[in-house]
């Protein structure tokens, strides 16, 4: 049995065996990875989720989990009628509001998201800064073969072009790594890097009850990055 990483720094777990990851109470972890990765995989196993759930959830512990596909499940039923790609932004914008919402109550938030696109790390991480949320980063590293394969497996399968994309994106940021965990998420106080067989051994991210010490900034500018948030949701994704 291995004893618990408390994430501290750079990580690179890839290869190695870590059972689970550590973290202060009022933290943001983000679960990274291009699509078909195993982030949602990952999320189900340690959270007993389905994907059918439709709004963010929490567990008995009080952690919130964020996953973009609630947001799509729970907008589903109004909008299945419109081609996807119509309304898609919206689903971006939902996460993204409810990922704000859980930072506000000072609890644990995970949060599946790609970690592709450099101006939402950017507005995530500022976000954390100001509400006092530390921000922490986890990586699956997967090749992008065995990431297509995971996506028809599991029947949610982004476009080609879009795929490629998230590839040539992906391989950028796992190059920004070397440079350490603010280079990767703005703040962050830990970057942690796993392969597919390691993610598959973690079995906890785990939260302890001291609370993380990061400056508090005014309600005025929180409000500001919740706009710059949403209208990069809007006009990007």
């Amino acid at each position: 049995m291995t004893l618990p990483l408390i994430a501290v720094g750079h990580n690179d777990l890839r290869g190695r065996t870590v059972e689970t990851l550590c973290y202060p109470q009022r933290s943001l972890v983000l679960l990274g990875g291009i699509p078909g990765a195993g982030k949602s995989t990952l999320l189900n196993r340690l959270y007993g989720l389905n994907g059918t759930e439709t709004a963010t959830a929490r567990t008995a512990e009080g952690v919130y989990v964020i996953d973009s596909q609630q947001s799509r499940n729970r907008l589903t039923p109004l909008l299945r009628h419109i081609p996807y790609v119509c309304w898609r932004w919206v689903v971006h914008v939902l996460h993204y509001v409810r990922i704000i919402a859980a930072l506000r109550t000072g609890d644990p938030v995970v949060v599946h998201e790609t970690g592709t696109r450099r101006l939402v790390r950017l507005l995530l991480g500022t976000y954390c800064r100001l509400v006092g949320a530390q921000a922490h980063v986890v990586l699956i590293d997967v090749d992008p073969a065995d990431a297509r394969r995971g996506q028809v497996h599991r029947g949610r399968m982004v476009t080609s072009r879009s795929f490629r994309s998230h590839a040539r994106r992906w391989a950028r940021l796992i190059d920004a790594c070397a440079l350490g965990a603010g280079r990767v998420l703005p703040w962050a106080a830990s970057l942690t890097i796993l392969d597919r067989p390691r993610a598959h051994r973690l079995t906890g991210i785990w939260f302890t009850s001291g609370a993380a010490r990061v400056p508090l900034v005014g309600m005025r500018t929180r409000m500001f990055v919740v706009i710059c948030v949403t209208a990069a949701a809007v006009l990007l994704l």
